[in-house]
């Protein structure tokens, strides 16, 4: 009671010294516990591994391979390695074996076949000189297109025929064709008239123009109808094929032709 008196009577002490001795044994166990867990061997428990071994068995008793011994030879694998620690077991070397060059060596022998002798085999040899002859010199053979071949006079008066399908031009002498030349007319939009008509004037040389073109000395110009006539052309060479603005298109050696043979009054015949 008395103990209990002194408490209720002076608290403040008893709950100094309780808080004293807490700190006290909580350093102490602060100080266990940082020794524990720092120690090496309670390291590994709590890794879950076993404690390190002493430095001094630090070397592990295993087996290394060497390489045979070379028969020849220091082998090059071998040389200049480093000495393993006495606790290392290495085997005992191999017994050394025989070189191959203390080896009885056997050289086969090559069997030579005796060669027959050549023997002659008589023949006779025949001989003749054939004197050199001369060949003429080569000439390049020549082509020339087939022609077609008429007659130089018809019998009857000259006219002139216009085949608008096929792109010719005949000359008739009666009903005799005595020239016909290849030819190109007016095209699909400035097509050749149509019909039978006659030259009313020739011009050896002169200029045509039109909507878009301008042709300076133009030769050979048999004119048949208003601005439609046959002429000699130096602009293209795409003769039966239409090409013109719907004169009748010739080359020019043949437009010369047609221009002598005919005359003011030859009838012109135009037709597909």
């Amino acid at each position: 009671m008395t103990k209990r008196r002194a408490r209720e009577a002076n608290p403040r002490k008893y709950l100094f010294l309780g808080a004293t001795t807490a700190l006290l044994c909580m350093a102490v166990f602060g100080i266990t516990a940082w020794t524990a867990v720092n120690h090496p061997a309670f390291a590994s428990m709590v890794a879950g591994g076993a404690p390190e071994p002493p430095a001094e068995i630090l070397w592990a008793q295993v087996e290394i391979l060497k390489p045979l011994p070379d028969p020849f030879g220091a082998n090059p694998l071998t040389e200049g390695a480093s000495v393993l620690p006495a606790s290392v077991a290495t085997p005992e070397p191999p017994a050394p074996t025989q070189r191959p060059t203390d080896l009885p060596t056997v050289v086969p022998t090559e069997t030579l076949l005796p060669t027959p002798e050549p023997t002659e085999t008589p023949a006779s040899l025949a001989m003749e000189i054939i004197p050199p002859t001369p060949t003429s010199a080569y000439v390049p053979p020549t082509y020339s297109p087939p022609q077609q071949v008429y007659a130089s006079s018809g019998n009857g008066a000259r006219w002139i025929d216009v085949d608008l399908t096929n792109q010719r031009v005949y000359a008739y002498e009666g009903d005799v064709v005595v020239n016909s030349f290849i030819v190109s007319t007016g095209t699909w939009r400035t097509p050749t008239v149509t019909g039978k008509y006659k030259v009313y004037v020739k011009y050896r040389s002169a200029n045509m123009s039109g909507p878009g073109y301008f042709l300076p000395d133009v030769p050979y110009i048999m004119y048949f109808h208003k601005g439609y006539g046959l002429h000699g052309t130096y602009w293209h060479n795409n003769f039966g094929t239409p090409m013109s603005h719907g004169c009748v298109n010739l080359r020019t050696s043949d437009a010369e032709w047609l221009y002598n043979w005919a005359s003011v009054g030859t009838v012109v015949n135009v037709h597909y």
